[in-house]
């Protein structure tokens, strides 16, 4: 009988596809390996959690035509509710559970090459002392993301996906300040070598299991076989299954099967032998740090009953004293309003414009998928309401989830993460002029950018682009629009932040006060409103950065002074 072995394209899925082959091959089998291009390898965008199975979805369909015998898989990507006519053959004895974070500098002392040859173990709280503040962590996992930030939300998740070989290099790269990556797929790489020189230099913890417990059959190698076929093939099972591994993994994933949860849910969770080690984020836990709220993980074991748990966090409605000098902000972010007030900073939000998308105007992303996917478009996005408007159309153009997202900075790249579809990039940018010149440094005049804009937005940034040879596809994406609000009680001596030039004119149409200190986010928005003459009695300044630190260090500066 000759054995066709299904698998995913990449080196680590060769890898383990070869595992099973030479196992059935020592039993006297003969085997052929088929190599299958998944759903999941056809995206390079940021979102995983609303496509469960992608990874293995398209291989079981080569089950279900017969075009392959057997199908292997990484345990942790399939679904807890995988079709009815697909059945587990087999799990191999389970390599190594924990996560190791990696970081964009060389360490020889702490390299990636040594630890995957030590057992040493890194506590979560020293890991959190070695990122830098406000860090970009490059993760496309939801279980990940969420352990993180509930330590740290200052952090910004973005999203790196691809070939483990990919994400290294997209750190090396940096484009990201660290990276999360499962130990036992990184072993696995080094033993073929298909660790770079520079991979195996940079310097890398392994994350304590007591602090970050693993996903539902990390480490796990399963074979999924067609229903009808599981007695013809048991002696296959014999030869490939370890019972340990079966019994653990089942365990896993029947509580998270419990929980309601699939293979992009926030727990982690571990069976040894039956005793059970875990943890769970609530499941509000992305509006929680959205908003500027923290929350904790719950942990869980073999006595947790696990209809008891609460998985609803509260929101935090913060309260603070408004008698004295106070920002008054037209911006629209509960985030940002949120987090100040944590700080000790009083400030009341007052948007002045109302942003509407607009569906019809939104192209189709055309992508060639016989491309090698490095030459696939890129999303630009200005304005954080930009990203909420593009997680609103995915659903009808659905390409939008297929391509990188680059986030113009560190308020786009947070709201790209809120509405549910990370960012593959965030330029850091103050301001268009600096984002042009990242683009013109980053990224390649092959790709072509797809930019949404306001309708009142200038042709200016797309035509610099255009005339340094990108080819930009832009449209009015959405509406600005302003809105009557009420008079409200502005003293002189509070501090006005503007978000918009559009923002600033609004302000005026209501007749609102002017205080004697107006911020700006940008020089675009000083530059406009400098003309104005509501504006001229006041003094005005750019903040260093649209972000939150930029905020609360110009605010010290100026209550010291």
């Amino acid at each position: 009988m000759n054995i066709r072995i299904g698998t995913r394209v990449s080196n680590l899925a060769i890898w383990q596809a070869t595992k099973v082959q030479q196992l059935i091959e020592k039993n006297g089998y003969k085997t052929e390996i088929v190599k299958i291009t998944s759903d999941g390898d056809r995206s390079v965008g940021g979102d995983l959690s609303s496509n469960l199975g992608q990874f293995t979805s398209t291989l079981d369909d080569k089950l279900m035509e017969k075009d392959i015998d057997i199908a292997v898989h990484s345990s942790k990507d399939v679904p807890v509710d995988n079709r009815l006519e697909i059945v587990n053959l087999a799990y191999l004895s389970r390599g190594e559970t924990s996560d190791i974070i990696l970081f964009n500098r060389k360490n020889k002392k702490k390299c990636l090459e040594k630890l995957l040859r030590n057992k040493s173990i890194t506590s979560l709280e020293k890991i959190m002392q070695i990122m830098p503040d406000g860090g970009k962590l490059g993760t496309s996992s939801v279980r990940r993301q969420a352990f993180f930030l509930s330590r740290r939300n200052d952090i910004i998740p973005i999203a790196v996906r691809g070939k483990v070989e990919t994400r290294i290099q997209k750190l090396i790269q940096n484009d990201v300040d660290a990276i999360v990556l499962a130990e036992a797929g990184l072993k696995r790489l080094m033993s073929i070598n298909c660790l770079s020189k520079q991979a195996l230099e940079l310097e890398s913890y392994r994350i304590s299991p007591e602090d970050w417990p693993t996903a539902p059959g990390q480490g796990a190698i399963c074979v999924h076989c067609l229903q009808d076929k599981y007695d013809e093939f048991n002696e296959l099972r014999l030869i490939l299954n370890d019972n340990q591994t079966e019994i653990d993994v089942e365990l896993e994933k029947k509580i998270l099967l419990e929980l309601g949860g699939g293979c992009q849910y926030p727990i982690g969770v571990e069976s040894r032998k039956g005793i059970i080690d875990g943890m769970i984020a609530p499941n509000n836990w992305r509006e929680l740090y959205s908003s500027g709220n923290n929350y904790s993980l719950q942990g869980i074991n073999e006595k947790s009953n696990l209809t008891e748990l609460n998985l609803i966090a509260t929101v935090n409605n913060n309260t603070i004293d408004y008698t004295k000098r106070k920002i008054v902000s037209t911006l629209n972010s509960d985030r940002l309003r949120s987090s100040l007030l944590n700080a000790g900073i009083p400030i009341s939000n007052i948007p002045v414009i109302k942003l509407e998308v607009i569906p019809k105007n939104w192209p189709e992303i055309k992508i060639d998928n016989s491309s090698d996917k490095s030459e696939w478009p890129i999303l630009i996005l200005t304005s954080p309401f930009a990203a909420k408007a593009a997680c609103e159309m995915i659903s009808e153009r659905p390409n939008l989830q297929r391509i990188m997202w680059l986030a113009m900075g560190e308020g786009t790249a947070r709201a790209c993460f809120r509405f549910g579809n990370p960012a593959s990039i965030c330029a850091d940018s103050r301001d268009k002029d600096e984002l042009l010149i990242y683009i013109s440094n980053e990224i390649s005049k092959d790709k072509i950018l797809y930019i949404p804009m306001s309708n009142l937005s200038t042709m200016d940034f797309v035509n610099e682009l255009r005339k340094i040879g990108y080819h930009v596809i832009s449209w009015d994406a959405y509406t600005n629009t302003p809105i009557k609000v009420k008079n409200i009680e502005i003293n002189k001596d509070d501090v006005l932040l503007i978000s918009s030039p559009s923002s600033a004119k609004s302000w005026i149409r209501n007749g609102l006060t002017v205080p004697d200190n107006v911020l700006c986010m940008g020089n675009l928005t000083k530059t406009t409103i400098e003309v104005l003459d509501s504006f001229k009695q006041s003094e005005i300044r750019v903040l260093d950065g649209p972000t939150f630190s930029k905020i609360v260090d110009w605010w010290e500066k100026e209550m010291v002074d």
